[in-house]
């Protein structure tokens, strides 16, 4: 019987182009498939639950549902968790984005705290997108992008820090790279999305798919997960996910 589902499985996972989905070293990972009022579901294992202001799901999204942000007071607020840190030399976020409009400033995907306590963080100044990290406070090092996003397009936008550079990442292809070493400075802050941290700078447009992850990714990998975030199959009595709902986009 289990030969047998096994079988079923993997005829499963090629039907849907299922691709490696480093589970365990995922941290975050928002799908937005279900409304939910208030709370961002987490369906990592670190169960980082967001407290959701003012943003309203939609079935419209990239694969499956998403949720939009309005630009003037839409916004997730993740509690710390030392997961987020993540602490160590390796950082990868990624999400699809379609942005409605670039309003001033530097509206925030996805970042650790406020200036002063100087983290990380992934953002979308003048419709390009940018990277940074903070090795120590106030030593930032910053990749910015080069090509405009469109708006009403989605865009799938991707940064990862690998302990000797920053690279970022527009639509699967490199868009932007500063050289950077060291620990990511540590703090306690909140990671804020679609809102700078105790600043008027908001996100207007719609997010699927964000996903944070405690070690650095490849351009092929990230081009795989442009095709939908799939996790592995677990096969005990009876066919499982290891966690989360497997998510993906069946090629036409």
């Amino acid at each position: 019987m289990n030969q047998i589902l096994t079988a079923i499985a993997l005829v499963l996972c090629f039907g849907v182009h299922c691709f490696a989905a480093f589970e365990e070293e995922t941290v975050l990972l928002y799908l937005f498939d279900e409304e939910t009022a208030d709370e961002a579901t987490d369906l990592s294992e670190f169960e980082n639950h967001g407290e959701i202001t003012d943003a309203e799901w939609t079935k419209d999204g990239k694969l499956g549902g998403a949720l939009t942000f309005d630009g003037a007071s839409s916004l997730i607020e993740v509690p710390h968790h030392e997961s987020l840190f993540p602490g160590g030399d390796e950082l990868t976020i990624e999400a699809w984005f379609k942005p409605a409009s670039f309003p001033a400033g530097h509206p925030p995907i996805a970042r650790k705290g406020s200036v002063p306590e100087s983290g990380w963080g992934f953002d979308t100044p003048g419709g390009k997108i940018r990277g940074f990290v903070y090795t120590a406070p106030g030593a930032a090092a910053v990749a910015q992008g080069a090509t405009p996003m469109k708006v009403d397009t989605w865009h799938h936008l991707a940064m990862v820090y690998d302990g000797s550079e920053i690279r970022i990442y527009l639509d699967g292809e490199l868009d932007g790279e500063v050289q950077r070493k060291g620990d990511i400075n540590e703090n306690e802050a909140s990671v804020w999305i679609g809102k700078k941290a105790n600043e008027n700078i908001w996100l207007d447009g719609t997010l699927d798919e964000l996903r944070i992850l405690n070690i650095a990714i490849t351009e092929e990998q990230i081009q795989a997960d442009m095709e939908g975030i799939a996790f592995a199959v677990e096969v005990t009595g009876k066919l499982t996910t290891t966690w989360g709902r497997i998510k993906t986009q069946i090629r036409r």
